[in-house]
């Protein structure tokens, strides 16, 4: 018998808009993501690995735009590790 496959989803309320901030994003700047996202979905892969969840933007807006490019393609994304800042900030909470 096939192993079963598990699987949790999170999900919460979302604000309209963080407050204060612009939505500032650059298709330039992301066109390397653009043209990796098209061919993963021609060739079929369905999954793409990021070491760092600031891999994928540098403010919320760019994080915002390119988690919803890999969602349009059909992508599962495995996020490898907890930004670096965030580790450093609970290596120091522990010390």
């Amino acid at each position: 018998m096939a192993e079963q496959k598990r699987a949790a989803i999170y999900a919460r309320e979302l604000p309209l808009y963080p407050p204060g901030e612009k939505f500032l994003y650059s298709e330039e700047k992301w066109h390397n993501l653009d043209i990796l996202l098209t061919t993963l979905k021609k060739d079929e892969i369905t999954t793409i690995f990021v070491p760092f969840p600031e891999t994928l933007g540098d403010s919320y807006a760019e994080l915002l735009v390119n988690l919803s490019k890999v969602a349009q393609a059909g992508l599962y994304l495995h996020i490898a590790e907890p930004a670096p800042t965030i580790k450093r900030m609970e290596n120091q909470d522990g010390a």
